[in-house]
């Protein structure tokens, strides 16, 4: 057996992965690109909330996703020294959990598994957690145009308006469309989810529609684009929404 190889199985330690934060119990989260401004999520007493670089509602099953590295394994695990053998110097990702960090290196190519630091250790774990990590803030960001808590109660077109009084929706001017038909485009509404949220451009919208909610809050859509896909923006976000034409057609 040569001597390399003796300090390589000499130097892994049998400990397995483990992390000090169970995934009920992460507060914040921290993504450190190399190259890119930090990325901040915050737990709120709903859901979580991306704070910087930009403010946005996060989308649930990607926070998860990123969290899934708290639950990972790792059969191998080398002591922290001899970092740039592992592309762990300089880390092209750094995510921070509470406050434990997990550092993403080099992909070994023989057990297909990447190079991960935290605490005292470098262990190798499965692909899957490098791959849940975003390049913006973007793709982390919730699709649904409305969230959760948030009830339209009255919709402002160009051409008309729909409110809600006493439970029931109101059209002016009147027309020839039953509660059944109203209730379901308010709900096409309620539960819009796009297939992508992307930068915000500087179009010129093409119409504009107030909402009004039922917290009180207003916002305006903006209507960027008809089509192929329909695009719009809201008032208090500076990100834009884009959706399949189908969706344009409903709404």
């Amino acid at each position: 057996m040569s001597s390399s190889l003796m300090n390589t199985l000499m130097n892994r330690l049998t400990s397995p992965f483990s992390s000090t934060i169970k995934a009920a119990d992460a507060k914040s989260i921290r993504i450190e690109v190399a190259g890119a401004s930090p990325i901040v999520l915050e737990r709120t007493t709903s859901d979580w909330q991306i704070t910087a670089p930009i403010a946005a509602r996060a989308d649930s099953f990607q926070v998860q996703r990123l969290l899934g590295i708290l639950d990972a394994t790792s059969k191998d695990r080398f002591p922290a020294a001899g970092l740039a053998r592992y592309d762990l110097n300089e880390p092209y990702v750094r995510v921070t959990v509470n406050q434990q960090t997990f550092s993403f290196g080099a992909v070994n190519q023989v057990s297909r598994e990447q190079y991960v630091q935290t605490q005292d250790g470098i262990h190798l774990v499965g692909m899957q957690y490098g791959a849940a990590l975003p390049k913006s803030a973007l793709q982390l960001a919730g699709k649904q145009l409305f969230a959760a808590e948030e009830a339209p109660v009255a919709f402002e077109f160009g051409a008309f308006k729909l409110a809600q009084h006493d439970g029931k929706w109101q059209l002016t001017p009147a027309a020839d469309a039953g509660p059944d038909d109203i209730n379901r485009w308010v709900d096409e509404w309620r539960l819009a989810t796009a297939i992508a949220v992307q930068a915000q451009g500087n179009r010129k919208p093409l119409a504009a529609i107030k909402v009004k909610l039922k917290s009180g809050g207003d916002i305006t859509l903006a209507v960027l684009q008809r089509e192929p896909e329909f695009v719009i923006t809201r008032s208090d976000q500076e990100f834009e929404y884009q959706f399949a034409g189908a969706v344009a057609r409903r709404l």
